[in-house]
Formats: C-alpha cells, structure tokens, sequence
C-alpha cells in the first residue's frame, strides 16, 4: 500500500470501544502482533494491533499500537481505517481477490519470520522497503507457500487462524483460551442421533456457528487437523506458563493436498513474494460427508407435545437476529452478564472456492423440547465475545462470524454445480444428474458441454439488437450456449433444465460503484409427456431464445407436456450458489429436496 492511501468509503456498523474510541486520529489497520493474556475479561484474549496515522491527504506517518481483543480481528481487517472506534473506509489493495494455488501438504510449505530470519543472518522475508514493520525484525510467523517461477505467497499466521479456522471467532477464542479438555467441550455436545453410514456425525454446542462444522468435524474425525489445532493450544498455553508477555503462534494449514485461496495483498521483494494482507477465501477439503446437528436445533417436522413443550432454553435470553441500524458498541475489557442478550455479528463473506463440502442437517420427526419464554435480556448498552460472567455491567454476548459464499463461475455453471451438489447430498432423492447435446446425447460428468445458439442469416429480418443477441462478443464473435441437464430421480421420474449462457456486464450502484455483473434470466424446468418430443422442443427453445432475447417465458406455453421458469436468487446461510434456486426448480415439478 503505498502513500497517499487510496481508499473507498465504507459506513460502519460497530464502534471498538477500549483505546481505539479514544483515538480521534485517523488510523490505519497494519499489521498484527502477538497474542496476550487479558486479565480484565480472562475469557477474551488479546492481540497486539499495529496501525498507521494518517493525515488528511491520506499520507502514511507515525506507527500506534494497541491491545484489541483477538475476536476482532475479522473487523479489524488490514487496511480499514478508523476514527473514534468506527470504521471510516478502507485502503484500496493494489492486488485484490488474487487467487493462488497451493499445497497444504506438510513438507511443501514452511513457517518464516523477520525476526528467525536476522537470527539465521538471512533476509527478512518481507522487505522493509516495500512493507514497512513497526519491529524490522517481527517475530511473528507467516505461512510461506512455494508459487510458480520461483515465487512465493505469504500468508500471517493471524490471519490465517482469524478467516481459515471455521467460520466464527468462537473458533480462534476458543483455541487460545482454554484447556483441550474444555477447547472439547465448548465445541462439541454429545451425538445422540441415528447416524448414516459412511458420515462424519458432529454435534455442534450452542455458541457455535454452523459454519463452524467443516473445520470441527475434521478436528474430531481427522487426526491431523485435531494435531494442527493442539499445536495452537499448547503454543499458547506453553508462553504463557513461561510468563512470556505475548504468544506469537505458528499456525499451519489445517488439512493437506491441493487447496486454493484467495487473498488480498501486495507483491514485495522485487515482485517474487506476495504478501497477503487479507485471505478473502479458501477451498474446502472433499472427504466424507458431515452429519450437522445442533444442542439447539431447528430442523424438526414436527412440534414438541406434552410435558417437554416449551422446556427448552425456558428463560434464556434472547437472540437478536436482526442487526440494529445504530452503532453497536463492542468491548473486549468486560465479559457478557448471565442472561443478556446475544447479537449477530457479520464480518466481510468468506469465498469458498471450488466444491462446497457436503453438509447434511439432522432433521427430528419430532423435536423433543420446544423453546419456553425466553428471559428479556436487558437492554445492553455494549456486547463482548467472552463468556458470561457476572451481572449488572449492561454487556451482552456478541457472535461474530463470517458468511460463507460460493464463488461463482456464472450463473449457469453455478447451476449446473448446484444440481451435482444435489446429486451427492440428495442420494435418496436423486439418481442422475446428465447434461445434454445433439451430437452426445446424454453425458453424466461433472463437465457440461452446451448447444451453441445459431447466428441468424444474413436474409432474416429482424432487429439489431436481435441479431446481436446470439453472440455473447460479437466482436470475436463468440456464440451464446444453452445448458440442457436431466435429473433423473429414485422414482425413475426425468426432470429437464434449460439454462442460458450470460453475457458479462459492468452493474453500477445507487453510489456509483462498479462491478463485474452478468445478463439476468430466467431458467427452464420441465417434463414431458412424451420423451420423443424431446429434441424438437430443445430445437424450439434453441431457435426461438434468439427472437425474444432470452425471455424464456415467452416460450413456455409450446413445451409438450409441463414447462415453468424459475429465478435465481442469492443463498441465505453460506449454501451452494443456486441450490437455492435448483431446489425451487425442481419443486415446480413434483421433486421435493429437504434443506
């Protein structure tokens, strides 16, 4: 980030009390420190936040550090700005939502410090010329993962733990803070459900987010994640025993093999090394599929009866779901009060890139409890991410965790990748699911071929923007495609989908800010009556899409036998991207997929 900082506005929605509200400079998110032991909220721990003042015209000057509660460090993301405890805006990277291969297998990368490499007499692997430090020689860790060409990717150990150890800072927190008997116990509740064969069955504890569940079911089923997170606790356990006054924690991948991830940095030391200032997202590990449930769960079919209705969390306090459109007030000097409220958080989406990991939620034919009244919380005046302790200070319990999103690769391959993911999730429910073209016919692979749209004649009349309408550039020209899939169901029921290729585009918003968008239409689901009116119904669609510039709708009524759109509307809880869409889809036609 070089000086003046370039920036974007931003509006944010808490204000870090402590030290940082007092600061009426504005101050810019630099670099992380160690860890350190809070002794004024014991189940809050700390870490030491670098920042840079900035003067008015956004020019670098003196470096200010402080002690910020670990469970920030997700708002507190590098590169936000800050004055008064809230955030202001934040510095345009240079090199954003850069995406890196990597090996996560032990022996590929290596932990590198500045403050290892003077000891060794080796350069710093961060140039202080190109990034400066507050220490030239940082004893903290970063990753450092082997690039193409003899380059490199760096990666803080902080950081990493922060966006890559599940979803909620509950995680992290957790980590640093206790005991492993109790890290155990604050993640896990006992599984006492039907488990289906061939699942990693994970009961997660209240606090935790569902997001949470990858990276914990592998801590409990995966030897080698439960390793990496040991190692974490011990390194902090062990510090501090030592009277150590900060923790600087080597925090590795927490599985192998190939992984991507995407990250936000800058390229230092001559352009070989790239200094990853944010992670922005990274794949999930594909083993076996996760069995979700939860101490307190939601996914019944029906209510609790007789004497357990309305036992369940009797008198607990509230959760409130909806963010308040004030400032929430966040404190890590002072613990949540038994029985306050509890407020959902969100810190920037975590991007998963890739295949998503096959979740499956525990679904009750009846739950045993139903909630009774809940206690009214009180009306706290700030919230903190520890544990409850105490009454009468007005602080409730803050979860602060990130939404997981799919990247998308366009809507109609995200819908083409939500109808596998299905398939896997869904085995009972679907057999197959295959993508069609006239010279393969039908094809069960996870890559779809398209039937390309054809160029109208020279000698047809129709409008400009109608002739251009097939071709997604016209000035290459490169044709527009059209994705046919069949899922064919247990039952033997075939079921068709119809979508069409996008055209790229740029979206402005209500503030003038750009970005990369598509062509928005509606997809096809139907079913025949008769499966020999296939192909002439798909050379219906393939030719007459052209004249009504993909307003599919307009097309429907000759289908021989049911036809319906449907919409593509963005996943709520860190889904696929589209399975939302593909389960309505399918609805439309008699499939029911529970989610």
């Amino acid at each position: 980030m070089l000086s003046p900082i370039t920036r974007l506005s931003l509006k944010g929605k808490v204000r870090i009390c402590d030290q940082l509200k007092k600061e009426t400079d504005e101050l810019i998110v630099w670099w992380y420190g160690g860890i350190a032991k809070n002794y004024r909220a014991e189940t809050v721990p700390k870490v030491v936040v670098f920042f840079r003042k900035l003067d008015q015209n956004g020019n670098l000057g003196s470096s200010v550090r402080m002690s910020i509660a670990l469970t920030f460090l997700g708002l507190l993301r590098i590169g936000s700005i800050w004055k008064e405890g809230i955030c202001q805006s934040e510095a345009v990277i240079p090199e954003d939502h850069q995406k890196f291969n990597v090996d996560f297998t032990r022996g590929t990368w290596k932990f590198v410090s500045p403050s290892q490499a003077a000891q060794n007499g080796n350069e710093s692997p961060i140039n202080q010329l190109d990034y400066p430090l507050h220490f030239p020689h940082d004893k903290n860790w970063l990753l450092d993962f082997p690039l193409e060409n003899g380059k490199n990717l760096l990666i803080p150990c902080l950081e990493f733990l922060s966006r890559c150890y599940g979803r909620s800072e509950e995680v992290p927190r957790v980590l640093v803070t206790y005991g492993w008997s109790k890290v155990l116990k604050h993640f896990y509740a006992p599984f006492d459900q039907p488990v289906t064969p061939n699942t990693w069955p994970v009961k997660l504890k209240r606090r935790m987010y569902n997001g949470d569940v990858v990276f914990l079911a592998h801590m409990k089923y995966d030897t080698y994640t439960e390793r990496a997170a040991k190692e974490i606790n011990s390194q902090v356990e062990i510090s501090f025993l030592n009277k150590a006054p900060f923790a600087f924690v080597q925090v590795e991948p927490w599985f192998q093999g190939k992984a991507q991830v995407i990250v936000s940095g800058i390229w230092i030391n001559n352009g070989k090394t790239f200094l990853a200032l944010r992670v922005l997202g990274c794949s999930d590990p594909q083993e076996a599929t996760i069995l979700r449930d939860r101490e307190n769960p939601n996914k019944t079919n029906g209510p609790a009866e007789g004497d357990n209705a309305g036992k369940a969390w009797d008198g607990a306090p509230p959760r409130i779901l909806k963010k308040p459109p004030e400032i929430v007030d966040m404190t890590g000097d002072q613990e949540p009060d038994h029985g306050a409220a509890t407020i959902e958080i969100e810190e920037p989406e975590f991007i998963v890139p890739g295949e998503q990991r096959v979740v499956i939620d525990v679904r009750r034919d009846r739950t045993t409890t139903s909630a009774g009244k809940p206690g009214d919380g009180g009306n706290p005046g700030a919230f903190s991410s520890g544990e409850h302790h105490g009454t009468g200070k007005g602080i409730g319990h803050a979860s602060i965790h990130a939404k997981a999103v799919m990247e998308s690769k366009g809507m109609l391959r995200d819908m083409w990748d939500a109808l596998l993911y299905l398939r896997k999730k869904n085995s009972g429910t679907i057999r197959s699911v295959e993508w069609f073209t006239f010279e393969d016919g039908f094809v069960a692979s996870d890559e779809p071929h398209l039937i390309g749209l054809h160029p109208f004649d020279a000698d047809d009349k129709v409008e400009p923007a109608v002739r251009r309408w097939p071709f997604l550039d016209i000035s290459i020209p490169t044709i527009r495609g059209m994705l046919v899939a069949r899922v064919t169901t247990t039952k033997d029921k075939q079921i068709y989908i119809i979508e069409l290729q996008r055209r790229p585009r740029i979206k402005t918003d209500d503030q003038g800010n750009q970005t990369l968008a598509e062509d928005s239409f509606k997809g096809i689901v139907f079913k025949l009556n008769e499966q020999n009116g296939f192909d002439e119904w798909i050379k219906y669609v393939r030719s007459q899409v052209r004249h009504v510039e993909g307003i599919v709708s307009h097309l429907i009524s000759e289908c021989p036998g049911f036809a319906d759109t449907f919409s593509h509307r963005r996943n709520k809880d860190g889904k696929v991207s589209c399975e939302a869409a593909a389960i309505k889809a399918l609805s439309k036609v008699g499939v029911i997929i529970e989610h």
